[in-house]
């Protein structure tokens, strides 16, 4: 069973610190990001080794590699809280782990929710997947107790001098990486989209449903080549429509409204774009916008530059079930050091173990 751990006391502490003194930009809102630092001592979030002078430049004022970490990670899950209303709180499990890295390219990170639930009193549609915190936000309760709604881990090798990979993390807080950095604080962002609904859970190999069941991403998918929707496909044209590129649209309503801004990636109609490349890349196909976007959206596959406005991907949540908030950003939070365990809620509940995936060519 994995075990919570908590951070250092000392950046614990200041952290809470920061809520109850009202510091500047910290204050309550509606939607509340926790962090749960699931790594061992020394480690990841937990690195006591000397901060990057870099990020310290960029306004991370951590004291060391973890608490720089930290603060970037919740600098981003502040960004998302800001945006999103819910009066539960939603607990992201963290870790900083070495992922494959080599000469040209890295593995950033990956997150996705770690249940999902249908069925729940207050489930706009019924017989569909939502992931855990969309699924908490709208029936008003914690609907699987003492589980993570949201799973995320970070490549650390790419800190580490034994990681061919040339670039290395910046936890700046000011989206302006020096060259040769990768902006962590965008990545994070990214990842956390995954997590609260960025993210189909159909089998990408084989197009089957869920247990048989729509997930609530899948109903704004078409084949615009076929005029099909997502969930009214046989498994096989899922699969098709999944390699299709240039035809895989998202057609929700909230997106569709935004989507002029775009010059690139964009129907006449305001369908906008997805991932959809053949051969299928796994992990990545379907659950992010199209490469051919412009300009870049923070939902594509793979890393390009700096982006801390999470774009059209808050149109997307809105198309989901989200609610958007107009208040000012939330703080972050830390929890205590219980154990993970099963739990359950209204409806019905599944464990899901799909995850969005990011990287990044030299």
């Amino acid at each position: 069973m994995q075990h919570r751990k908590r951070l250092p006391v000392a950046l614990l502490v200041a952290a809470l610190t920061a809520v109850s003194l009202g510091a500047p930009g910290l204050v309550l809102a509606q939607a509340t990001i926790v962090i749960d630092v699931l790594d061992g001592p020394d480690e990841g979030f937990n690195d006591p080794g000397a901060p990057d002078p870099t990020s310290a430049a960029g306004g991370n004022t951590g004291a060391t590699l973890g608490a720089q970490r930290f603060i970037a990670f919740g600098h981003a899950a502040d960004i998302w809280a800001g945006l999103l209303d819910s009066s539960q709180a939603i607990v992201v499990g963290a870790t900083f782990d070495p992922q494959p890295c080599d000469a040209t390219t890295a593995d950033l990170g990956a997150a996705g929710t770690n249940t999902v639930h249908r069925d729940f009193t207050g489930a706009p549609v019924v017989n569909t997947w939502y992931p855990a915190a969309l699924a908490n936000a709208l029936a008003g309760a914690d609907l699987a107790p003492g589980l993570a709604d949201i799973d995320a881990f970070f490549n650390s090798a790419i800190d580490d001098a034994t990681c061919a990979f040339p670039k290395v993390w910046y936890y700046g807080l000011d989206g302006s990486p020096p060259a040769g950095t990768i902006d962590f604080v965008s990545v994070v962002l990214h990842e956390l989209g995954h997590g609260l609904g960025f993210q189909t859970f159909v089998d990408l190999g084989t197009g089957a449903k869920l247990n048989n069941f729509d997930d609530v991403f899948m109903l704004w998918l078409e084949n615009h080549s076929t005029g099909e929707l997502y969930p009214e496909m046989t498994d096989g044209a899922r699969v098709s429509a999944s390699v299709d590129s240039g035809n895989l649209h998202w057609i929700g309503p909230d997106v569709v409204a935004l989507s002029d801004g775009l010059t690139l990636g964009r129907h006449p109609s305001g369908h906008v774009e997805m991932y959809a490349p053949d051969p299928q890349n796994p992990g990545s196909s379907i659950s992010h916008f199209s490469t051919s976007l412009s300009p870049d959206e923070l939902m594509e596959p793979s890393f390009t530059a700096a982006i801390h406005d999470v774009g059209l991907a808050a149109a997307l949540m809105q198309d989901l079930g989200w609610s958007a908030s107009s208040l000012p950003r939330t703080t972050i939070g830390q929890t205590a050091g219980a154990p993970l365990s099963d739990g359950g809620g209204g409806g019905n509940c599944f464990i899901a173990a799909m995850t969005g995936s990011l990287d990044i060519a030299r």
